[in-house]
């Protein structure tokens, strides 16, 4: 999380630690899921050049079913609990730029106590929803 979220969030416990994590992999997903795929060049064919090696790797964003798991079970969270957890992870851009979660908490009246309250309750429904879908057998296809 960011440094200016750190009044916000609540200390996290070890159990919880892997819904903190899926929660951070589909923030970035959700980021970044529309990346642009071309160049920004004017006709947009530029190819980069294949001894290209100096680059860093592109981070690798979560699979496609991991990501509809945890939107699955984030929109199966209370809203209360849901909107802590949306300005937490999930990054809002108004105009094309990033809105801070403290804005996005002083707009929406939240005090840190409150937010950080919410934030672990709603972790908490998050990882056990997520524990649930994983769980549950595929659905059957109907003939």
């Amino acid at each position: 999380m960011n440094k200016e979220n750190l009044n916000l969030s609540a200390d996290i416990p070890p159990s919880l630690r892997n819904a903190d994590d899926a929660l951070t992999r589909y923030g970035r997903w959700a980021m970044y899921r529309t990346a642009k795929r071309a160049c920004g060049s004017a006709e947009g064919n530029y190819k980069a050049p294949a001894n290209d090696d100096d680059r860093k790797p592109r981070e690798q964003l979560m699979q496609m079913q991991e990501a509809l798991d945890c939107q699955r079970a984030l929109a199966r969270v209370p809203d209360v609990e849901r909107v802590a957890l949306t300005i937490l992870y999930i990054p809002q851009h108004v105009n094309g730029r990033l809105v801070p979660a403290v804005v996005q908490c002083r707009l929406l009246r939240l005090p840190p106590r409150l937010m950080q309250e919410r934030h672990l309750r709603g972790l908490r429904m998050f990882d056990n929803l997520l524990k649930v879908i994983h769980s549950a057998p595929p659905p059957r296809s109907e003939k």
